[in-house]
């Protein structure tokens, strides 16, 4: 009988843990939406709420049908264009069957009627990453996760890599490679960006002529999808 009850209780602390919902750290707002302007600003999509503690709830939309077929079409893309944009062979790594519809979903925002655009979330496992999202160009990027919210059509599965190559200065050119993972499932995804190293380059300064930054640039990313995000992740609120 013993046995019987420590198994139910283990059971239940199992449940209990696997149903626990992230929470936004000193959330100063009240209770809101969470909502995607993927579709622009006139078609909000919200995916769950948030609580006066700061307690994420998601209850993503099981299809689009509140979105009509045209504003769909004007903001879905290519499977390759919004999964492999920044390879510098985006376009070949996909067969057209295999090319199908999706998007970015872009920030998770708080919103409510009175404010729809209270704040958005950076979803991270590092604060430190979040000036380097907001501008990768003039900020340092440091070793960790960050993570994108995408939508696509149809199941997708995919492992390969690429290499992206920007042309910094004559003799220095930024190289990063992606290695990727996925196993996406029709609707709506979480993709996690983990960045494994990074390099340092001298980039043209954006406030002074002739000058240089040295500035950290991601060297290798591994890309890889969940349907959960995981528990080390930061929900990082910036309010408006």
């Amino acid at each position: 009988m013993k046995k019987s009850v420590l198994f139910l209780v283990a059971c239940a602390f199992q449940v209990g843990m696997a149903q626990t919902n992230p929470t936004m750290e000193d959330y100063p707002l009240k209770a809101m939406d969470l909502v995607l302007f993927s579709f622009g600003m006139d078609n909000p999509l919200t995916i769950g709420t948030i609580s006066d503690s700061g307690e994420l709830n998601f209850k993503f939309p099981k299809d689009l049908n509140s979105i009509s077929d045209e504003t769909k079409a004007n903001f879905m893309s290519d499977t390759a264009f919004t999964l492999f944009s920044k390879c510098d062979n985006s376009y070949d790594i996909l067969s057209e069957d295999k090319n199908g519809k999706a998007v970015n979903a872009g920030y998770i925002s708080i919103s409510s009627k009175d404010n729809p655009y209270a704040g958005l979330i950076f979803l991270v496992t590092d604060e430190a990453l979040i000036p380097w999202l907001e501008d990768t160009y003039s900020n340092n990027a440091v070793t960790g996760s960050y993570f994108e919210l995408v939508y696509i059509e149809s199941d997708f599965n995919y492992q390969g890599e690429c290499t992206s190559t920007v042309s910094n200065t004559e003799k220095d050119t930024i190289e990063t490679s992606y290695t990727y993972d996925l196993q996406l499932k029709a609707g709506f995804n979480f993709i996690e960006y983990k960045i494994e190293s990074i390099l340092e380059h001298a980039v043209p300064s954006m406030y002074e002529e002739g000058a240089f930054d040295n500035i950290m640039k991601p060297s290798k990313i591994k890309v890889t999808s969940t349907q959960t995000v995981p528990p080390t992740t930061k929900w990082i609120g910036k309010y408006f």
